[in-house]
């Protein structure tokens, strides 16, 4: 059956949220060498906010009332792609605890087989948001407008959802910080389920 199709959300202060280019910085599954770009989504709201708090470091409300920064929505075929989650880390040569964890050689060689495969992507744990997913895609990709059907694999249909946006302050509490346990992984190793818990709407201040 053909995967359905998803709404993913990224964070990128640029005019299109989709890299033509490589980046030179490195990512969990990219090095920055590599000769094409690398694709970075995520399969929940609040993950892009979790991802640039965990990577700016920042974990106090008064950091989060200075930050602006436009979000997007893409619409995703995950059609293709090959989801590694902890159960399938195994599979694909890996430690579970190597897809969220803070040495990303394991989740570079990772890449570079599925890239040598043909595999145009793949959905994994976050490493920032326990208990939800990124996806990650390999190569260039083009937005489109968010209502059109997309021309080619290449295409996206995305949309700006806000400009000089802020993260919640809610979401503060659900970053898993560098260094820390992942708490979905915990779980997993000990048999238990783990479920995303969103913060409670109630509790996040109102913007006068």
């Amino acid at each position: 059956m053909k995967p359905a199709a998803v709404v993913a959300f990224r964070l990128a202060s640029w005019r299109r949220p989709l890299r033509t280019e490589p980046s030179r910085v490195a990512g969990r599954f990219h090095r920055p060498t590599e000769e094409s770009p690398t694709q970075y989504l995520c399969l929940h709201p609040l993950g892009p906010w979790a991802e640039f708090l965990r990577g700016s470091g920042m974990s106090t409300s008064e950091q989060l009332a200075l930050v602006r920064h436009r979000s997007w929505a893409l619409r995703l075929d995950l059609a293709g792609l090959v989801r590694i989650g902890f159960a399938e880390a195994a599979e694909q040569g890996l430690r579970p605890g190597d897809l969220v964890s803070d040495d990303l050689r394991a989740c570079h060689r990772l890449a570079d087989r599925l890239r040598a495969a043909g595999t145009p992507g793949a959905i994994v744990p976050s490493a920032a948001l326990p208990g939800t997913e990124n996806v990650v895609l390999f190569g260039e990709r083009a937005a489109a407008p968010y209502l059109l059907d997309p021309l080619s694999r290449v295409d996206v249909p995305a949309s700006l959802t806000a400009d000089r946006g802020r993260p919640p302050v809610g979401v503060l509490e659900r970053v898993r910080r560098r260094g820390a346990p992942h708490p979905a992984l915990e779980r997993w190793r000990s048999g238990e389920p783990f479920r995303f818990a969103e913060p409670s709407w109630a509790e996040w201040p109102v913007p006068a």
